[in-house]
């Protein structure tokens, strides 16, 4: 199990009480890797370091339409 699997496994029992098998763990951690990459590519075109916290939950609302 790599790393970004264990993260998972780790996130889904501890914060969620949830437990997968490792198949779908591995699955669940590309999952959240390309929609993290997606969200750091977003915000990275749209916001600075400066911006106000609320600009970020605007700019996830207008591009999850």
């Amino acid at each position: 199990m790599d790393e970004k699997t264990r993260t998972a496994a780790g996130i889904a029992a501890g914060l969620q009480g949830l437990v997968y098998d490792d198949k779908r763990l591995a699955e669940i951690a590309a999952e959240v890797e390309i929609l993290n990459d997606a969200v750091r590519k977003a915000a990275a075109a749209r916001l600075t370091f400066d911006d106000e916290p609320a600009a970020f939950a605007s700019v996830l609302a207008r591009e999850a339409k």
